[in-house]
């Protein structure tokens, strides 16, 4: 009778071992699945600030993305925020590998023109980082700003998108005022 007693406790004590198994590879199913399902840009983050920094030099800006300034490690993948001296800040998101799937620049706009005029020109260049192959995204960016901003100084429709090689663009012009320009891999 012990013996039987044992054998099916035994048994419980086996089955529930099992059922747990079974819980947590269902649990860490929908995890996998949402990094599986997360859509990237061609290009990583390596690439892209080599060629934010040289859109930077380029447009004569006088910005730069410090080498220091990398992605860092979040839920779904990796993730940073970096803040320039001038009123600009820079979110970039990627998967655990580094491959872009969004970037987000956001700038306030400013009375004084230069200032105004390198904002522009640096988000602009930002936002063509994506796409360094491209050599008439930052044109193109330039153009979509220009058009939001006079959308909405006329307070018509103050957004602009596009779409190129995958990567949904965006830009949009709100009251604050501040500009918000965003690329995201479809």
């Amino acid at each position: 009778m012990k013996t039987l007693t044992l054998l099916i406790a035994a048994a419980f004590a086996l089955s529930a071992c099992g059922g747990q198994a079974e819980e947590q590879s269902v649990s860490a199913q929908p995890q996998e699945q949402v990094q599986a399902e997360l859509k990237t840009m061609p290009v990583g983050y390596a690439d892209f600030h080599k060629a934010a920094n040289k859109g930077l030099a380029d447009q004569k800006t006088g910005l730069t993305l410090p080498e220091h300034v990398v992605p860092t490690d979040n839920t779904e993948g990796k993730n940073l925020l970096h803040d320039f001296s001038d009123g600009l800040t820079l979110t970039v998101d990627t998967d655990k590998t580094d491959k872009i799937s969004a970037v987000r620049v956001v700038w306030d706009t400013d009375a004084a023109p230069r200032k105004a005029e390198k904002l522009f020109k640096a988000a602009a260049a930002l936002i063509a980082a994506t796409a360094p192959e491209d050599r008439t995204l930052l044109r193109d960016t330039n153009d979509q700003i220009k058009m939001a901003i006079d959308s909405h100084n006329a307070q018509k429709d103050p957004t602009r998108e596009w779409a190129r090689g995958g990567v949904a663009y965006k830009v949009t012009v709100t009251n604050l005022p501040s500009v918000v320009l965003t690329a995201k891999a479809e």
